[in-house]
């Protein structure tokens, strides 16, 4: 039974729609029959058979992992046997779901079909269905975002065939190449690959292997693995072929070496096709530079990526793939899923001020999976799921300029139904932020004196700290004193947190991070919750609106919405804020 706020109470209804395509087919299903008028002429004919779904997006922060919880759960009946249907393989699984809504007087939408206000979009999982004594069409089922169920190996999309090391896979077959390695092929190649068979083709993005010393000054090391592929013999010295990345790459010259001290500095990078027609990055070094005595143990090779260009090149801006945007862009574009593509283009330049480097040898991790682990916790953003598909959802407290979508100030129709709860998060105030990850170096004797030798395992070569004040007693790198952590340190004591960066390289996107995380995390979360009349359904998980609640001393204080709910009466509103003097207005009497 439905209750209504008096405002509403006589007045305004809600009638759900949901719009279900099967197969090509599409059923239109509503809380009750309704006809709705399209712009232009004609009619749409909402059959009924929906029970109001239980709607639920939220977000939350687990660790250093951004989750949105997208749930909505539906009753539908639909006008066929769903068994049968099933069976047949032409069932409702994986089948496409939109479900709007519109506002009703006496059962008479106040708006058309083309002005119906959309929800939420994705496919049909897991139905339950063959109810005993109800109608054989009658299915429960969630609706997902299909990119839980379209998640791919991220290093097979971008290395396609070119994933493992393996005989015969970098001759060229059918399809003619060019350059140095074309010369060898028609010469006769000394095949090579048996020494590194079964290792991981890398895929690289970004320009690993470089950052900036706190003086401005840049240092270089070891970033990705490379292998030997070929061998010309023909002629003193041999010359070796090594794979560097298994997909085109925007360097024009990188610096190799070995793990014996040996370097060669402004090596030309050089591409060919492989077997099946995947381009694969190259390049070809002298052994009078590099050991490459394919019969010695233990030899391995490394690329610093600090000449011209770097990894995969962005197909948006034909630049290296680095940016955070175009990152995002790519992995939702590949993947094939919905995704609101205007509103990830319009924070593709936020984003993308935000730099990742480094490179990808582990076939199982998928693409969306990358994602939340190294790329989304280090950005400004999160990912939910709406009328549109993903779209990305701005954290306004990391932006210099933000624009609240509305202002609203407490009434009848937005009432606050929950007191102020502290989210107890961990509170850092004292940030150290490791970053350019590199293989580990040590020194090691040999007769002429000492040289560097590189080992399985990682390194940080930049470090910056964030904190309340400088430390005058001591001589740190790269420090920076935040607001923000002032005000924390006053309140809750020294509280220090260390963040390891595995995809950064640039100094300027390891301060960003560290900033941002400084932000989130020195002041704890405040949460409560609003009840709002139909007319304010059009808002979504993440807007941020302009708020003023005398009773909290808030004044047209910027909050941003983490949980939209449907209670059956009303639009549910949890809104965050961060109880400072640096962003909140307080109401003064």
């Amino acid at each position: 039974m439905r209750v209504y706020p008096s405002i509403d109470f006589l007045e305004t209804d809600i009638c759900f729609l949901a719009e279900v395509d099967v197969f090509g087919t599409v059923y239109y299903f509503s809380s009750f029959p309704i006809v709705l008028s399209v712009q232009g002429g004609g009619e749409v004919l909402y059959t009924g058979g929906l029970s109001d779904p239980e709607y639920y997006q939220g977000l939350e922060e687990i660790g250093q992992v951004k989750l949105s919880q997208d749930t909505v759960a539906m009753s539908l009946r639909f006008p066929f046997d769903v068994a049968r249907r099933q069976m047949l393989g032409k069932g409702i699984e994986n089948a496409v779901v939109t479900i709007s809504y519109v506002t009703t007087k006496k059962r008479q939408s106040q708006q058309t079909f083309n002005e119906r206000i959309p929800i939420f979009k994705g496919i049909i999982r897991e139905p339950v269905y063959g109810y005993p004594g109800l109608d054989s069409g009658t299915c429960d089922f969630s609706v997902e975002n299909e990119i839980f169920v379209s998640d791919s190996s991220l290093l097979r999309m971008i290395n396609q065939d070119l994933t493992t090391i393996g005989q015969g896979q970098f001759s060229r077959g059918n399809y003619a190449g060019g350059g140095l390695i074309e010369s060898v092929i028609s010469n006769g190649l000394l095949s090579a690959e048996k020494k590194f068979e079964g290792k991981i083709v890398p895929a690289v993005i970004g320009s690993p292997g470089k950052t900036t010393r706190p003086d401005g000054t840049t240092t270089n090391y070891p970033s990705t693995p490379a292998y030997i592929i070929a061998l010309d013999a023909s002629s003193p010295p041999v010359q070796g072929y090594f794979v560097i990345a298994g997909h085109p790459t925007e360097a024009d010259t990188i610096t190799f070496e070995d793990n014996n001290g040996n370097i060669n500095f402004s090596v030309a990078v050089n591409q060919a096709p492989g077997a099946k027609g995947q381009v694969f990055s190259y390049v070809k070094v002298s052994a009078n530079d590099i050991d490459i005595d394919v019969n010695k143990e233990n030899l391995q090779y490394f690329c610093r990526w600090v000449g011209t260009g770097g990894g995969a090149v962005s197909p948006y801006t034909g630049d290296t793939l680095s940016g955070g945007g175009d990152l995002l862009y790519w992995a939702l574009s590949s993947l094939g899923v919905l995704f609101d593509r205007s509103a990830f283009e319009s924070v593709r330049g936020l984003l993308n001020q935000y730099k990742f480097d480094g490179y990808i040898n582990d076939p199982s991790i998928k693409i969306y999976e990358f994602l939340q682990k190294y790329i989304i916790p280090m950005l400004p953003v999160t990912i939910a799921n709406g009328a549109e598909g993903l779209y990305p959802i701005i954290d306004w407290r990391l932006t210099d300029n933000f624009s609240p979508r509305i202002e609203i100030e407490t009434s009848e129709v937005f009432k606050r139904i929950k007191p102020v709860e502290t989210r107890s998060t961990n509170i850092i105030n004292d940030l150290t932020v490791q970053y350019a990850s590199g293989f580990v170096r040590s020194l090691a004797p040999v007769d002429s004196g000492q040289i560097h030798q590189i080992a399985e395992g990682s390194e940080y070569h930049g470090t910056v700290y964030i904190r309340d004040k400088r430390n005058e007693d001591a001589v740190l790198p790269y420090e920076i004193v935040s607001p923000y952590s002032i005000q924390s340190v006053q309140r809750y004591g020294r509280q220090e947190g260390t963040l390891s960066l595995e995809y950064v390289h640039d100094r300027d996107t390891a301060i960003k991070i560290g900033m941002d995380l400084i932000r989130r995390k020195a002041l704890p979360e405040k949460r409560t919750q609003y009840q709002a009349a139909f007319s304010f359904g059009y808002l979504r998980l993440g807007d941020v609106i302009s708020l003023t609640d005398p009773d909290l001393g808030l004044e047209s204080a910027k909050v941003q919405i983490v949980g939209k709910q449907y209670d059956g009466a009303a639009w549910l509103y949890d809104i965050m804020y961060q109880e400072t003097t640096i962003d909140l207005r307080r109401v003064t009497t």
